[in-house]
């Protein structure tokens, strides 16, 4: 009996594990290309041209090296008087810098303002709200554990 218990949370376990090393985004960087996102893994290059442009939209963006963690972003910017959306970007970061927290450029802080998500798990940065998270199908995978070891009991 004690056997099927092991083997039952040996399977949850690693039904819950990440087996890919790397982290895969959506990418792009005008209001057109964010229709139609491509896909990118995340390293150091990668999260280093997200923090170039995000360079052009705020003042204190850190630079950041080499970094073995990271994110995916899902940023857009609206003219305030209007609520007309005007950039959006889709990508990587270094997961040390707080996106969400990064101030606005003097010539963009009083006119626009800022919507921000940022997530860890693969492609999750299209449309955040409808997203089924990486926890959801671990809580999912226990609960199929946990029926399975109950009925061989």
């Amino acid at each position: 009996m004690w056997e099927k218990v092991i083997l039952s949370v040996l399977f949850v376990t690693i039904s819950g594990l990440q087996f890919a090393n790397s982290l895969t985004c959506l990418s792009c960087d005008t209001l057109d290309s964010c229709l139609q996102p491509s896909q990118q893994v995340c390293n150091d290059a990668t999260a280093n041209a997200s923090s170039l442009w995000l360079a052009t939209m705020h003042a204190d963006v850190p630079f950041i090296a080499h970094s073995d963690k990271f994110k995916c972003m899902n940023l857009t910017y609206a003219f305030n008087p209007s609520n007309i959306r005007t950039h959006a970007f889709l990508g990587c970061f270094h997961s040390a810098i707080d996106v969400c927290e990064l101030k606005l450029n003097i010539s963009h802080s009083n006119t626009w303002y800022q919507n921000c998500h940022v997530c860890d798990w693969d492609l999750c940065n299209r449309k955040p709200a409808g997203t089924f998270s990486k926890s959801s199908f671990t809580i999912l995978a226990s609960i199929l554990g946990l029926v399975l070891t109950a009925k061989m009991i």
